[in-house]
């Protein structure tokens, strides 16, 4: 699946607090002036220089090597650009290993030239890290180095507003979904068994009623878990919260819980339309509609229960899960079909809007440090992955090798759809190039065309996609927190997201009463949870006078 996210709750804001502290503490002498650049607008550097790169590397990609130096995409970029990269890797396996080891670097000033990561995961984002001289200003590298850049940017003025500071400043180099190839804004969805709905007679079910009819035929006449799911990936994330009109428990209280109603930012379990959800989901549970070992299924128990046939419906994505789960099944049931369906409304004819989608700028891109002696050098290197010849190699590798133009189109070669060495297709790409994962530079949907190879995949991408317009509606933009508005919501989300994380499972497990999730909400309201209400609507405020 591209771009996935781990689904892990809690201690995400604590974690970065804490990291906020250690960064702030360990890096308060470097400057933070914006380097200078000569103009250039070639991609290559005139003279060859090295830059050391520090990224944590991808699952894929370490399944099948130990460096992204070793990458054949890699070794054919720096010829292009005549800049050699030394990639640093952080040797951790989970977000929370990386967040510690960038903890470890920064406090000790020992930076790399260039970081690439997801900076969501660093508390007060990139103009904390400039304020604090980690890294530098980019505005005046772009506009003298980065033409293909520029051009995306002032082509797209809803982009360069996400990737700019509240006050104008830009920090990153970003990985954008953007331009005539990069249109795909979502990646996952409610997955069924389409199968089982042939065989019972049933339409993909559409409304909370339907699901409803749809569930009960699954447990009474396949004596299957209607509804299965992971015990860090919460209910009502992604599935059945968005229908009652509220934004549920996801990833982190910050990315998933707020959202926009008219322009307002609300916190959907602390609305009224929340219990109603919960209402629906504890009477579930207790009619055996919703896998009963949910509070303890890992991810090895959830797989093992949809590739067994065990499951009838879940939250799954296109290509991890789709592309997973069906051919697992097809081994011993050659009728099993799975399909993607659109996320539940209420009433028939209604819009799903709480579709899960992503921005232009996912929030990854790479960042140069206050060492980095070569920064033309490397602006330019990394502009070239945004011109068309650029992205076509981060995406495609090597004419010849990992593809071939077919009537003027990129096709992928059996070295990465049928892998003499049996490596699945994410990782076969994944030794190659660098295109089912966030870095810097333009995706290309063709990608995706491929990777895709079941037409139940193809048949997802449009269902997901269909409705994605309208979650921009309801999400948040990509805000940015003042270091100050950082570390007070931090606390409060951590407090309240422990809060919920327990009493949402105890409510659906009928532990607890829907009137003690009333309690938990004048819970919610003593930690403060409508001042994270205030700074998140001052920062979106602000993001839309950028």
């Amino acid at each position: 699946m591209k771009r996935q996210s781990q689904f892990k709750v809690l201690p995400v804001a604590a974690s970065i607090l804490a990291l906020s502290l250690v960064a702030a503490c360990g890096n308060s002498g470097s400057s933070s002036k914006e380097s200078a650049a000569p103009a250039a607008t070639a991609a290559a550097s005139k003279e060859p220089v090295n830059v050391k790169y520090w990224t944590p590397l991808n699952p894929n990609a370490k399944a099948v090597v130990k460096s992204l130096s070793e990458l054949p995409f890699v070794k054919e970029w720096e010829k292009k650009t005549n800049v050699k990269v030394d990639f640093q890797h952080s040797s951790g396996n989970t977000t929370q290993d990386d967040i510690q080891q960038y903890g470890v670097m920064i406090a000790s000033n020992n930076l790399p030239d260039a970081m690439l990561w997801n900076w969501n995961n660093v508390q007060g984002g990139l103009s904390k890290m400039f304020k604090d001289g980690t890294i530098i200003k980019l505005n005046e590298l772009i506009e003298k180095n980065a033409p293909n850049l520029k051009k995306v940017l002032d082509e797209n003025p809803q982009i360069a507003k996400q990737i700019k500071a509240d006050n104008g400043d830009i920090y990153v180099l970003p990985h954008l979904r953007a331009g005539k190839y990069g249109q795909y804004k979502t990646f996952s969805g409610m997955v069924i068994r389409q199968d089982w709905l042939d065989e019972l007679g049933l339409k993909q079910p559409e409304t909370m009623d339907e699901w409803e009819t749809v569930l009960k035929a699954f447990k009474e006449k396949k004596n299957v878990i209607p509804f299965t799911l992971r015990k860090d990936y919460p209910i009502s994330f992604a599935d059945f919260a968005g229908a009652y009109g509220v934004a549920g428990m996801g990833t982190t209280a910050t990315s998933d819980s707020f959202y926009l109603d008219n322009g307002k930012v609300k916190f959907g379990p602390a609305q009224p339309e929340f219990k109603q959800y919960l209402t629906t989901m504890q009477r579930w549970y207790k009619e055996g509609l919703i896998d009963q070992d949910f509070a303890s299924n890992d991810t090895k128990t959830m797989d093992a229960k949809i590739t067994s046939g065990k499951a009838g419906a879940f939250y799954g994505f296109i290509g991890g899960s789709i592309g997973t789960y069906m051919p697992a099944l097809q081994k011993t049931d050659a009728k099993a079909q799975l399909s993607a369906v659109q996320y539940p409304v209420l009433k028939k004819g209604d819009e799903p809007k709480f579709v899960k989608a992503a921005w232009e700028y996912d929030n990854v891109g790479t960042v140069l440090t206050s060492a980095n002696k070569h920064a033309a050098e490397t602006v330019k290197a990394l502009d070239y992955l945004y011109s068309e010849e650029g992205a076509l190699l981060k995406n495609f590798g090597i004419e010849g090798q990992t593809y071939t133009l077919e009537n003027g189109q990129p096709k992928y070669t059996d070295l990465i759809l049928k892998n003499p060495d049996n490596l699945p297709i994410s990782q076969a790409m994944a030794k190659y190039f660098i295109a089912n994962y966030s870095f810097s530079g333009l995706d290309d949907d063709r990608y995706n065309d491929q990777y895709y190879q079941l037409q139940a995949q193809k048949d997802a991408a449009k269902v997901y996609a269909k409705y994605t317009a309208n979650a921009f509606k309801v999400m948040l933009p990509p805000v940015a927190l003042t270091t100050d508005e950082a570390k007070e919501t931090a606390k409060i989300l951590n407090d309240v997201s422990t809060l919920l994380t327990e009493k949402i499972t105890k409510v659906i497990m009928g532990a607890a009463s829907i009137e003690d999730f009333d309690k938990a909400v004048e819970q919610m309201n003593k930690m403060n949870i409508n001042r994270a209400v205030e700074v998140y609507q001052a920062a979106t405020d602000r993001f839309n006078k950028r």
